[in-house]
């Protein structure tokens, strides 16, 4: 798995190595993903509202 940008919101992704994992993290929307070997589990929901807002802002650019 190559998680690079953030699937709810499509900014980049940040990642933190610590103690055999890496927690991986949306600075825009808040989400967080733990990733362990080959396991990828969702730690921290995003904030809704900001992911809306990001999906409207690139609605009008499209649009």
């Amino acid at each position: 798995m190559n998680l690079t940008q953030c699937p709810y919101d499509g900014e980049p992704i940040e990642a933190e190595y610590s103690g055999g994992s890496f927690l991986l993290s949306c600075p825009h929307c808040r989400a967080e993903w733990e990733l362990h070997s080959n396991i990828v589990r969702r730690v921290q929901d995003p904030d809704w509202s900001l992911v809306d807002e990001s999906r409207r802002d690139a609605e009008l650019v499209i649009g």
